[in-house]
């Protein structure tokens, strides 16, 4: 009888997976929702991840939101000992972040992303050929900037992605992008950091995502052969670079 009951215990141990020691934050970029992680999320948990995705959390307001509170809030929703996957423009969030809550934040995952230094705005240091290749897939109006049709946008964003891929599309408040990220640079400096590069980034060039990495000192470097949006392209890729960057010895 007891024989039986230890091994009805052991089955049921081994049906329970192993508790995640680490969560993993997705921060999408400019115009889209959380939803473009919707391929990722599953490769991420199947490895025994937690996953928070912030989606669009404190930008969809009736007035023009700041990035200092859009970085507080995200703070307010992720637990200690995070990694913060930040995609484009959540770099720039991810960065703030660390001016509010870097002892919740244990390793920063940049996927092609801005990352502004200490006062420095988010778009600082997009070269000539990038600003132009923005400019033509949205409209900057007085207050918003608004993404033009889909098609436009994703074409010349990520030329590889079939419609089916498109994902829904959202005007930014131009105060996103004109407000400096500030952060203690002692704490930031702290934090490590990986760079998910890709390498056919018609929006964020290598040679700006590059220079990126060099003036953060990044050595931690993956390279996906994909456009600006990979967790749409190339989801099982962009997860495993994730995985292996997250699984590295801090």
């Amino acid at each position: 009888m007891k024989k039986i009951l230890l091994l009805s215990l052991l089955v049921s141990c081994s049906s329970i997976p192993p508790k995640p020691e680490q969560t993993l934050v997705l921060i999408s970029g400019l115009h889209v929702s959380g939803d473009i992680w919707t391929e990722v999320v599953p490769h991420l948990e199947s490895a025994q991840f937690n996953v928070i995705n912030l989606g669009r959390l404190g930008r969809d307001t009736e007035t023009a939101p700041s990035l200092a509170t859009i970085a507080e809030l995200s703070c307010q929703n992720i637990p200690q000992k995070s990694v913060l996957v930040a995609h484009n423009y959540g770099g720039a969030i991810a960065n703030r972040m660390a001016g509010f809550c870097s002892n919740k934040i244990e390793r920063i995952v940049y996927v092609t992303a801005l990352i502004p230094k200490n006062k420095e705005k988010p778009l600082d240091h997009l070269n000539k050929t990038d600003q132009r290749n923005y400019s033509k897939i949205v409209t900057f109006g007085r207050f918003k900037i608004v993404p033009k049709d889909a098609l436009s946008f994703y074409k010349g964003a990520a030329p590889e992605l079939i419609p089916d891929k498109f994902k829904p599309l959202h005007s930014e408040w131009i105060s996103l992008i004109s407000e400096a990220v500030i952060y203690d640079e002692a704490s930031f400096d702290k934090i490590p950091k990986t760079y998910i590069s890709s390498q056919g980034d018609p929006l964020l060039s290598v040679t700006t995502q590059f220079k990126y990495m060099s003036r953060l000192g990044i050595q931690d470097v993956h390279g996906i052969k994909s456009d600006h949006y990979p967790m749409l392209s190339h989801p099982a890729e962009l997860s495993q670079s994730i995985i292996e960057s997250v699984q590295k010895k801090l």
